[in-house]
């Protein structure tokens, strides 16, 4: 095991694209906090490190910056073995100061890292690491590591289950992670916290995070499926535990629990239902965040249920032209809801009969929602939802979650029911769920109808609906004053406020809908993307603030954090431009702007084409952003090691 290598910068010459922003710096912002050299802000600077993946996550946690850099990509052919283990394979762990850009190469193969209250933690496959880091004689095990602010090295914490990759949380300056230490005892478990309380010290020995209820008393083992603001989506698997679901077999190993990591004292709550898995679930805190409203689909195969048999259910539930063809099989995955507070008290998820496919949603308002698939909407050819004389689109249907008691009342009005583009760039498929409005993409091709007054033009277009305001039709007129139709090529949530959402709309609609008055990004076409940030303008009215240049369409990449948002530029789309002075116009560029005005639009660096943020940052309040950078496209050898093969880790620091 080698030590931890400091690596402090020395002077340089600029890169091009950092030569470009030491001419922007503070002059182009709205002046600079107080604890930065005006220079500082919106300077990028390089870490001189190749990024172990072309897709790698940056980890932000106030001044520091975490990665993984490629041993294969630095240093001259073959590359550069950190952790002396005598390959080139490695992805190795990094921290890096972005105040005093000091970086900390850890000098261990890591899997993945997560920031908990400026601690890092480091996931660790002995047999890659060539070490035997928890004293067991072999190197066969996967382990967790930490690394704390000014420690010489990073220290061994406890094993993992060997088939570990991902499933770590950070949540209220805590780690919750699987244990290696299978339960054995009544209510026990798996799942253990690690507690960091004070910024960048060593955590708390691990803590035992107890099961609320145990079925066959010997405790319950879990692994981490997925997590949405500290809220975690736990599966168990019946193979280990028993039976779990009461569906009479113990064959199931996608039984759901569920645990809010920032409570007092953290319990895992048995949803005891089988995860349709090819799904994501969904979680938002309601009541002024002391209770939280869970949306997830069901597997019927795994629960040897027809959960959306019609006779489960009041008339009103389903629509009239489907009575024809009843569900009769058990092959669909099955909307559910439920309050936590409601699960602890011991009632059951709410089954609403609503097929669905790849994600639930739901919304801080107390509604979840899917998009059904018509074909799974009863039985043979399924059941036309909207009308359009076909049963082959994905409709968006939702239901109120406020009452389990109450009859489940979902929308069964074809007028009201629209197909959404579910492969819409941005994973969202095609729906956003605002604070108390749902924001769809309706493809007027598959919906059959002409929604923007242009039945020649079939668009994939913005609508939006309040579902508390009953009987209100979706909206597709959306703007401050006029209003026109709005059509995207990508969306997606804005996790930190669910008042806003993130969106590249096409030059195309707005020209549909303003006519030759709209100049877009004034590069002489209307085929380009640009990026807004949609809010609420009034009732289900959207309004669609941003900039005019052309993004990447489906990979804009755009972000917003302390009134500063950021996306990728499209030399192409820009009209061909050589915005970063490479001699083309092919690349992809880094671009800031201000939400309220404060500085002009700026470009600030050579990007990537990547289906990630065009900049991380950290929740929160943030010091500074970080990206990745395309050698090729910058046509700059970043990191020295004499090609332009890489992805090179960056950073800036915001005033």
């Amino acid at each position: 095991m080698s030590t931890v290598t400091r690596v402090i910068p020395s002077p340089s010459i600029p890169s091009r694209p950092t030569l470009l922003s030491l001419a922007l710096a503070c002059a182009a912002a709205a002046g600079c906090s107080s604890d930065e050299e005006p220079s500082e802000a919106f300077i990028v600077r390089s870490t001189e490190h190749a990024a172990a993946t072309t897709t790698e996550p940056l980890l932000a946690d106030d001044d520091w910056l975490a990665y993984r850099l490629s041993e294969a990509g630095q240093g001259a052919a073959p590359g550069t073995d950190f952790n002396g283990d005598g390959d080139f394979l490695d992805s190795i762990a990094v921290r890096q100061n972005t105040k005093t850009r000091v970086a900390e190469v850890l000098n261990v193969a890591a899997l993945e890292l997560i920031f908990v209250n400026e601690t890092l933690f480091i996931l660790v496959d002995e047999a890659q690491d060539d070490v035997d880091w928890n004293g067991d004689l072999d190197k066969t095990d996967r382990v967790l590591l930490y690394h704390a602010v000014g420690a010489a090295n990073p220290v061994y914490y406890d094993e993992v289950p060997a088939t570990l990759s991902g499933g770590l949380v950070s949540a209220a300056n805590r780690l919750l992670y699987p244990s290696a230490t299978a339960p054995t005892a009544d209510m026990e478990s798996n799942l253990y916290l690690a507690a960091v309380t004070a910024e960048g010290a060593a955590p708390s020995a691990a803590a035992m995070i107890l099961t609320e209820s145990d079925p066959n008393a010997d405790g319950v083992t879990y692994s981490i499926h997925s997590e949405h603001a500290g809220f975690v989506f736990l599966l168990a698997d019946e193979a280990v535990d028993g039976e779990l679901n009461g569906d009479g077999d113990s064959t199931d190993n996608n039984i759901l629990a569920a645990v809010d990591a920032g409570a007092l004292t953290p319990q895992i709550v048995n949803v005891a239902l089988a995860l349709d898995t090819a799904s994501t679930p969904d979680a938002v805190p309601v009541t002024g965040g002391g209770e939280w409203l869970a949306a997830f689909l069901v597997d019927e195969a795994s629960q040897d249920a027809n959960l959306n048999d019609p006779t489960l259910f009041t008339g009103a539930w389903q629509p009239a032209n489907c009575a024809a063809v009843a569900d009769v099989d058990e092959t669909d995955a099955v909307l559910h809801w439920f309050q936590l507070g409601d699960l602890i008290g011991g009632t059951a998820a709410v089954n609403t009969g609503l097929v669905g496919t790849n994600q639930a949603y739901a919304m801080i308002d107390q509604f979840v929602g899917t998009v059904s698939p018509e074909a799974d909407e009863g039985s043979g050819p399924g059941c036309d939802l909207n009308g359009d004389g076909d049963s082959t689109d994905g409709i968006f249907r939702w239901v109120a979650a406020s009452d389990p008691l109450a009859p489940v009342l979902p929308v069964t009005n074809a007028v009201r029911l629209h197909a959404v583009r579910g492969n819409i760039a941005g994973g969202t498929g095609g729906v956003i769920a605002l604070e108390d409005t749902w924001a769809i993409v309706v493809d007027e091709d598959a919906d059959g109808r002409d929604h923007d007054g242009n039945p020649g033009l079939d668009q994939d277009l913005v609508a939006a609906h309040v579902p508390s305001a009953s009987g209100q039709s979706w909206n597709f007129d959306h703007g401050s004053s006029t209003l026109t139709p709005v059509g995207v090529t990508w969306v997606q949530p804005d996790s930190e406020d669910p008042a806003r959402f993130f969106a590249a709309i096409t030059e195309e609609s707005l020209l549909d809908g303003l006519g030759p008055g709209y100049t877009g990004n004034n590069d002489g076409d209307f085929v380009d993307s640009i990026s807004t940030i949609p809010t609420v303008a009034s009732g289900n009215r959207l309004t669609f603030p941003g900039v005019a240049f052309a993004n990447a369409a489906t990979r804009p990449g755009l972000r917003a954090k302390q009134n500063v948002g950021v996306h990728r530029i499209s030399e192409a789309a820009q009209g061909n431009s050589d915005l970063n002075g490479d001699g083309d116009s092919t690349d992809f560029i880094l671009q800031r702007f201000s939400l309220v005005g404060a500085f002009a639009s700026t470009y600030m660096a050579t990007a990537d084409n990547a289906p990630t943020p065009a900049s991380y940052f950290q929740v929160g309040e943030v010091e500074f952003g970080a990206l990745l950078t395309d050698e090729f496209m910058a046509g700059v050898d970043l990191n020295g090691d004499g090609d332009l093969n890489d992805s090179v880790v960056r950073y800036y620091r915001l005033p």
